[in-house]
């Protein structure tokens, strides 16, 4: 049995004898203080625990644990009712009603500390409000780049909505990077998946924004070179930390790789070339190749003029001499339909992916350029596309809480717990005090009897 189990039955047996005790003396109808005494506090235990429902930033997480404090709050009336009523036993009473209560705040805590308990995350404490609760939160983290020593700026991280409802569960990760110049920030994150409505919004996955730049005016490759240990970064120190620092699944299918732009080319590249840590890839507007914009430089500046080395870095060239057979890829491509420079890129990329044996999606948003609305629209497909497989396969728990509809809130669902105690309290309450009145009028009747009987006997 659990620490719960085993509180309540020492509690149980605990009051056992002053429970025995009480009944005994309400049968004899010389209970009045006991029953008083055990009415008030039974009715103080459940208005606490409607306050607590009301006061408590998610209710919903008692469930079962709601059960175990109404147990309480049936049983500890009776030792101290018993308490009140002693009179030869009292010092022994008052102890047992003291141990009795101690034993019922323990199983209170230890029922219920799931609607209490803070969350934390990468070291820090995330706020447990009505706003993070439908919102989720974002942070900024810093990754040490123990391995490759690449100067990052600070990545920012989502913590979504129903994690911070169900912080004992673990969810899918998506590691994304931005263009060249550009922040790494969660704007166009939110933006998409507020655009896909609130559902997918509290089922949303982990997401950290990493920097791969540096700094807004550099643009080095995603491979290591003499700009830095850019793949040795985003390859080994930032999974690392994400393994170390954040309770996300460990099963490659339920990790992505995401970019945009510049950040799109570096996703495709890691995908392709690390299938071993993530099963998807997005790229958004991504070019083909790195430094595509001078290509000529890129290649002279960071792969020794070498054509044959610089195309070993090319996500097309890196799908085309591998096998994916022990590691299936998804990848999801999307490029603005009016863009006339990344589109084909794109295109040509995915192309290559599905030539590599990767289930792949490709969409051109019509109407759409190089950015704005084709970040946010291609993240959102990619989204609309993953989270339901997660879902799918268990990667996300949905959440399921004790009594609640799946899409009920979290307060209005703790209130439900709580009221079904109380109701569950006062259906017991009420069926013993039916069944005493039912035998004491049993009794009455049977009594009342008897006397006529003796003196019909005698006549």
């Amino acid at each position: 049995m659990g620490t719960l189990a085993w509180l309540s039955l020492a509690l149980a047996i605990v009051c056992a004898y002053p429970a025995w005790r009480f009944a005994r003396r309400a049968w004899r109808f010389r209970a009045r203080p006991t029953v008083i005494a055990v009415i008030a506090t039974q009715v103080a235990a459940l208005v606490a625990l409607m306050l607590l429902a009301a006061l408590t930033p998610r209710p919903d997480l008692g469930g079962l644990g709601w059960f175990a404090v109404g147990l309480a709050a049936s049983l500890f009336p009776l030792a101290l009712g018993h308490a009140v009523q002693s009179t030869r036993l009292r010092a022994v009473a008052v102890a047992l009603a003291a141990i009795a209560g101690l034993l019922t705040a323990g199983i209170a805590v230890i029922a219920v500390a799931p609607a209490f308990s803070t969350v934390t995350v990468a070291g820090k404490r995330v706020p447990v409000t009505a706003s993070t609760l439908v919102d989720g939160y974002q942070l900024a983290v810093h990754i040490p780049p123990t391995a490759s020593g690449f100067s990052s700026r600070d990545a920012h991280l989502f913590v979504p909505p129903g994690w911070i409802r169900n912080p004992s569960s673990t969810r899918p990760v998506v590691i994304m990077m931005m263009g060249q110049p550009g922040n790494p920030t969660l704007g166009a994150t939110l933006d998409a998946l507020h655009s896909l409505g609130t559902e997918r919004l509290d089922d949303a996955p982990f997401v950290l924004v990493v920097d791969q730049l540096g700094a807004n005016d550099k643009n080095p490759p995603c491979s290591n070179t003499s700009a830095g240990q850019l793949e040795t970064f985003l390859a080994q120190d930032v999974p690392d930390w994400v393994k170390s620092e954040l309770p996300v699944s460990g099963d490659r299918d339920d990790w992505a790789v995401a970019g945009f732009s510049h950040g799109g080319e570096c996703a495709a590249y890691l995908g392709a070339k690390r299938p071993d840590l993530w099963a998807n890839v997005i790229d958004i507007s991504g070019p083909d190749k790195p430094g595509e914009y001078r290509s000529d430089r890129t290649r002279a500046k960071y792969y020794g003029g070498s054509e044959a080395e610089y195309e070993k870095y090319w996500p097309a060239k890196v799908m085309a001499a591998s096998d994916y057979t022990d590691h299936p890829m998804r990848g999801i491509f999307v490029a603005g339909a009016a863009d006339p420079h990344f589109r084909q890129q794109v295109e040509d990329t995915a192309t290559a992916a599905e030539n590599a044996g990767w289930k792949v999606t490709y969409w051109a948003v019509p109407g759409e350029g190089h950015s704005g609305p084709t970040l946010t629209k291609g993240l959102a497909t990619a989204y609309n596309q993953l989270i339901p497989l997660w879902l799918k396969t268990g990667a996300i728990l949905s959440g399921d809480r004790f009594l609640c509809q799946p899409d009920q809130p979290n307060r209005s669902c703790g209130v439900t717990q709580v009221a079904a105690v109380a109701g569950t309290v006062a259906i017991a309450d009420l069926s013993a005090l039916a069944v005493f009145l039912g035998a004491q009028l049993l009794l009455f009747f049977t009594r009342r009897r008897i006397p006529a009987a003796e003196v019909d006997s005698a006549s």
